[in-house]
């Protein structure tokens, strides 16, 4: 059965504490701000119930230092990947007073990683319902890596339905969280990746990254800050686990 290693607390303060070159991938997507880009106009909104709200945490930024922290955990990201190790770094793009603020706007001014492939997460549904704009129904999985390597996957272990770089994953609304990605999502992530590879997701949230690995048989190292999201996660991966159990 993989590794698990569930840490409550700050993720930048607690990746530090992670050796060097020691996992093989991140699969996360952290907060996007939108408590900042939800204070942008909305005359055009047609239905305004769509703002995500954390238990704790506020999400709202300035921008400036919205970005030095991504910045920043790609810093901790370079450091703790080993060479020819994945990040799948799940963001999007946001609207914000008629015009798109992208999360490439950011991760092109990193020095520690850079993209190797763009994959769109089709959720095939918006909650943003606009009659000015096509309605946004996609999401972006950066996949990025360490400057100068090149990923190591095993392409063949993914189901033939997500073999394109378009991914076509309903987006379901979870009541313990409100910005979860699918289980799927993480899967798909997970199950290319090396045997015996350890994961790390600094954004556990409700742990469905971890739920993933149980379920590919990856390790896993899960940071959280929110007690209550923390919980939650601690067991959804131990149900996993036991399911996993009596599957055998």
């Amino acid at each position: 059965m993989s590794k698990i290693e569930l840490i409550h607390g700050d993720c930048l303060v607690e990746m530090q504490k992670i050796p060097d070159k020691s996992i093989d991938a991140v699969i996360t997507s952290p907060p996007y701000n939108k408590g900042l880009f939800n204070k942008c106009k909305k005359s055009n909104q047609i239905w305004g119930g769509y703002e995500i709200e954390y238990n704790s945490y506020k999400d709202n930024m300035p921008l400036d230092d919205y970005e030095q922290w991504m910045l920043s955990l790609f810093d901790e990201f370079e450091r703790v990947i080993k060479p020819n190790g994945s990040i799948f770094f799940n963001h999007k793009p946001i609207r914000c007073d008629n015009t798109i603020y992208h999360p490439l706007s950011f991760i092109l001014k990193s020095k520690s990683i850079e993209l190797y492939q763009e994959i769109i997460w089709d959720r095939t549904n918006s909650p943003n319902i606009r009659n000015d704009i096509f309605s946004p129904t996609t999401e972006r999985v950066f996949w990025l890596k360490r400057k100068g390597d090149k990923p190591i996957i095993q392409r063949n272990r993914i189901d033939k339905q997500y073999i394109t770089e378009v991914w076509r994953i309903p987006a379901k609304p979870n009541k313990n969280h409100p910005a979860p990605f699918p289980l799927q999502l993480a899967y798909n992530c997970s199950v290319i990746l090396p045997e015996d590879s350890t994961v790390l997701d600094p954004f556990m949230g409700i742990g469905t990254t971890g739920v993933a690995c149980v379920n590919t048989k990856r390790n896993f190292i899960g940071i959280e800050l929110d007690d209550k999201y923390f919980a939650i996660a601690e067991k959804r991966i131990k149900e996993a686990q036991q399911q996993l159990l009596l599957d055998l």
